[in-house]
């Protein structure tokens, strides 16, 4: 039992890692095009989304360990422990939602960019924008 929950232990430390690495839409670019669209969204919050996923497996793991005996136990409780991380991930994450905007930009260079924006536009498509790691300005 002690392996499994090594294991679980260890699926958990890289399923946090992956999620604070993870970085918003046009973050790191930079330069000048036309807004071809502009995009309501909804972004869960990682930090609430990690706590829900890694409470759910406690959950879930602690309810399946209490199932059968011996290879079965073992079955049901990470049976139990992924579920109830999925489940707590997706809970936490859409409670703690936050509106963002994905606005569509062509560069100059005639490729198409989204950049996410956490205040609302003050430019509509059409409007020629200045983009510098992640925030938008009119022109």
């Amino acid at each position: 039992m002690n392996a499994l929950f090594r294991r679980l232990s260890a699926l958990l430390a890289a399923f946090v890692l992956a999620a604070c690495a993870s970085a918003p839409p046009g973050a790191g670019l930079t330069g000048e095009g036309t807004v071809n669209s502009i995009t309501e969204v909804k972004q869960a919050s990682t930090g609430a989304s990690v706590a829900g996923s890694i409470g759910g497996a406690l959950l879930g793991g602690w309810l399946g360990s209490n199932v059968g005996g011996g290879t079965g136990q073992v079955i049901a409780t990470t049976v139990g422990a992924t579920a109830g991380s999925v489940a707590g991930s997706t809970a936490a994450g859409q409670a703690s939602a936050v509106t963002a905007w994905d606005v569509s930009v062509r560069f100059e260079d005639g490729i198409d960019r989204i950049v996410r924006v956490m205040q609302p536009p003050a430019f509509r498509p059409g409007a020629r924008v200045r983009v510098a790691n992640g925030t938008v300005t009119p022109l």
